[in-house]
């Protein structure tokens, strides 16, 4: 078998992902070389003509025979060299991951007999004719290097005084430590080698000159075991090891105290599952043994607070398994480890350092993945046993911190888990990016943003107070203000209109705000990510404005939702709607619907003057639509409608459509006695009927005499403009009686007590009477029936004067303009 040059650069062209990845072949093999102390070195600018990247360690080196064995692609001898440090390679391949970076690769060793000697392979010399069928044999000159010819050749190189440098800080012990995130034995500290090892990448591709210094860093950082193993130094940086300085709630060794007993492997069928039993040891250091993927060791971490997203950029580290194989992790781009089902509060706070070197056997080519295989499934097993340790413990902690019935009658906010809200804002400040139920949250944080929160010292002080305030209509219904640190409802959404009106529904809606916007916020700490969750409060506020409308009952809504439902052709909403308007007029309604029956029957309550009895009328009602707005004859169907005023024994006959058709609807209209009436027309009565008080049902009755859709309209503007031109009360002197009458939580008044305040202020001594006060009060608890109550001469008002002022005013500025237009008198 031959094979050909380009053999050589799409294998290594395939065989990592990422420049990053590839470089870091050159690290493993310092660590295969039982280096201690490694120096990486990149140029500033890696674009300029004579960048440079190397890698010094001081590992054991190589001499000719070394040289040789370095360059037998694909014959590895590591996997059968005796060593106390388990060897990374087994393939033999990994000098190739550097083609694809330089054209150059110069190795300067420093063996154990002293001499120091250089090779370099320039990869342009091999395989000049890329269509030739194999690759010749490509001899490397050996160079032997003096102390001088060495200095000469660093100071020939941009950046050799780097090297100079580090060649002179190889055996510093002082970044030496002990900790050993992934277990196993604590080597001793390491004593001057008198060995070296330089590798350097000179002429650049374009590939090389893509890689990231700051991933690489981290990747270093993460995917080596550093402490007692090896200790790099970056860039002239000393790389810490990964352990992160954040608060700690437990941590477990494996093979001490993290007590795993067995694993189960599913089997296909029930009953079919496989027990593997877990056993721990102590000597030489804990670890446990697990047939079929032998010693396994390594640290779980459970912290306090998140470490993952953002935050644990910052920091260099982040949340889930890091799995070691043979002195390296595999798994840098995937921390769940090909698990599912994770997504828990405590992931984003759990870190497992896993040494597993049974899963050599698996490992994919790149060494970033492990192949399907028994040992795989049964790391994993492992690997969720010891996230499920971490889990109980978390959640039990949890469970334990919530305050007790003491802490709950002593305090306030204090006692509230407010850490999540307080970690959200935080992270936002901190990456510029807010959560969206944030006020503002559309732009980058504001100064006065980040000295607000600069006060905040204790999760206490992140709530100052909830408050119900006027914010867009189509503002969410929670958010929070970072400037004052308050929760607001908006009063202006719609379900804060129709649910906030009563003192008592207020507080219902305040305590269960906070408690949506601290599950928003801990929503974030679990690490669900920010579109989703904008997904999610999305499709919450539109099911609030849903349940809005469906609950409807403040005029305001009754008479907006009527235009709408009119407009869009909606059959069955207008017939809903239609009957909470007759309801909303003083019409006591019976909802009928169905074949041979009229959408419903609305009855009058009249008593006439000097009469015991009763002088009520009925009106049969249906509502019909068109997709051109105007309701021609035949969809009418007066025939049927005369039918059902008959079957009910009604009065008269209401039909409601967005727009009726002239002429012949009109004569069947008046032959047959039935009031066509334009959906705007009985919106303009809901309104009047809300803001001037209760409507004159016998005066009301007239307009059933009329079978005209125009005659109806011109009677509506007629009744509008006689209740405009009667002496009313305005609701600004409503409101300045209530004020000084005084009161600041809600309160039972009578209409004759507020009457006298308001005639004592004008000096009116006959105007307004009780009667007129009831009237402005019915009208209010139209547009607000949970903040205003009126029966006989007992009035409740569920709010103070102030609040229930912009609660009516808020309604009355959701009304449709097209159904005020003649209203301006009375609003």
């Amino acid at each position: 078998m031959t094979i050909g040059p380009q053999f050589l650069q799409l294998f290594s062209e395939q065989l990592y992902k990422s420049p990053n990845k590839t470089f870091e072949e050159l690290i493993s093999n310092s660590w295969d070389a039982k280096a201690t102390s490694i120096h990486v070195g990149f140029s500033p600018d890696l674009s300029a003509e004579d960048a440079i990247v190397w890698v010094l360690d001081n590992g054991e080196s190589m001499d000719v025979e070394g040289f040789k064995l370095l360059w037998s692609v694909a014959h590895s001898t590591k996997a059968h060299r005796v060593s106390e440090r388990p060897l990374i390679g087994k393939f033999g391949i990994g000098k190739l991951a550097t083609y694809v970076l330089a054209h150059q690769l110069t190795y300067i060793c420093k063996f154990a007999d002293g001499v120091i000697r250089a090779v370099t392979m320039d990869y342009r010399h091999i395989g000049g004719d890329p269509t030739a069928l194999h690759i010749e044999p490509l001899p490397l000159p050996v160079r032997i290097l003096s102390e001088e010819d060495l200095e000469t050749f660093l100071e020939s190189l941009g950046g050799g005084d780097r090297i100079r440098s580090s060649l002179q800080a190889l055996n510093n012990a002082e970044v030496w430590d002990e900790y050993q995130e992934f277990g196993g034995s604590i080597p001793p500290k390491p004593e001057p080698s008198g060995t070296w090892t330089l590798a350097l990448l000179t002429d650049l591709k374009p590939l090389g000159r893509e890689m990231q210094q700051g991933r690489i860093r981290r990747m270093l950082r993460t995917s080596l075991p550093l402490g007692g193993n090896v200790s790099i130094v970056f860039n002239d940086e000393p790389l810490k090891s990964s352990k992160l300085d954040t608060a700690v709630s437990e941590a477990w060794v494996i093979g001490d105290n993290a007590e795993i007993t067995h694993i189960t492997l599913k089997g296909d069928e029930p009953g079919q599952d496989e027990v593997i039993p877990v056993v721990t040891h102590s000597t030489p250091y804990p670890h446990v043994m697990i047939e079929g993927l032998g010693e396994v060791t390594g640290t779980v971490t459970l912290y306090q607070e998140s470490i993952s997203k953002k935050k644990s950029d910052a920091k260099g580290a982040s949340n889930g398994f890091f799995v070691n194989i043979m002195g390296r992790v595999v798994n840098y781009e995937d921390p769940y480890f090909g698990l599912s089902n994770l997504n828990h509060s405590a992931w984003a706070k759990f870190r497992a350092a896993v040494r597993v070197d049974g899963l050599n056997a698996s490992l994919a080519v790149n060494r970033e993945a492990v192949l399907e295989s028994r040992e795989l499934e049964i790391a994993q097993a492992f690997l969720k046993e010891l996230f499920n340790l971490a889990r109980t413990t978390h959640d039990k902690a949890k469970k334990a911190a919530w305050p007790d019935a003491g802490e709950v009658l002593t305090e306030t906010w204090g006692t509230v888990p407010l850490e999540p809200l307080q970690r959200a804002i935080e992270d936002g400040l901190q990456s510029q990016s807010l959560p969206s139920f944030v006020l503002g949250s559309e732009e980058e944080p504001t100064k006065e943003q980040v000295d607000s929160w600069d006060t905040v010292e204790t999760p206490a002080d992140v709530i100052s107070g909830v408050t119900f305030e006027s914010l867009d209509g189509d503002a969410h219904l929670v958010v929070y203000d970072i400037s004052t640190r308050r929760i607001i409802i908006n009063e202006n959404h719609p379900f804060a209109r129709e649910y906030a009106s009563t003192h008592e529904l207020r507080l219902l809606l305040r305590d269960s705000s906070v408690v949506e916007l601290l599950s928003r916020a801990y929503m974030i700490q679990m690490g669900v990510d920010e579109a989703t969750l904008g997904q999610v409060d999305l499709h919450r506020d539109q099911l609030y404005r849903l349940v809005a409308r469906l609950r409807r009952r403040s005029g305001a809504q009754i008479a907006e939702l009527l235009e709408e439902a009119a407009v869009h052709s909606n059959d069955k909403a207008l017939e809903q709607i239609l009957g909470d308007a007759l309801e909303s007029l003083g019409f006591v309604v019976e909802r009928l619907g169905g074949s041979n029956n009229p959408e419903g029957v609305a009855r009058a309550p009249i008593t006439k003057k000097g009469a015991t009895k009763r002088a009520s009328y009925a009106v049969t009602y249906d509502a019909k639509s068109s997709i051109n707005r105007k309701v021609k004859t035949g969809n009418v169907g007066v025939a049927g409608l005369v039918r059902h005023r008959d079957d009910h024994a009604a009065d008269f006959t209401l039909v409601v459509g967005p727009e009726f058709e002239s002429g012949a609807l009109t004569r069947e209209c008046t032959q047959h006695k039935v009031t066509p009436m334009r959906a705007r027309d009985l919106g303009t009565l809901v309104v009047l009927n809300a803001t001037k008080g209760p409507m004159d049902l016998e005066r009301l009755k007239d307009v059933f005499t009329l079978y005209d859709p125009d005659e109806v309209h011109e009677f509506v503007e007629g009744l509008t403009q006689e209740v405009i031109s009667l002496q009313h009360l305005s609701y600004t002197d409503l409101f300045s009686a209530l004020h000084e009458i005084g009161f600041d939580e809600p309160d039972m008044l009578t209409t004759p007590v507020i009457a006298k305040t308001i005639r004592d202020q004008s000096g009116n001594k006959e105007f307004p009477t009780k009667k007129d006060v009831y009237a402005v009060l019915h009208g209010m608890s139209i547009l607000a029936p949970n903040m205003v109550r009126v029966q006989g001469d007992n009035v409740f008002l569920g709010a103070r004067p102030d609040k229930l002022r912009d609660a009516i005013l808020a309604q009355l500025g959701k009304i449709p303009t097209e159904l005020t237009s003649d209203l301006t008198g009375i609003l």
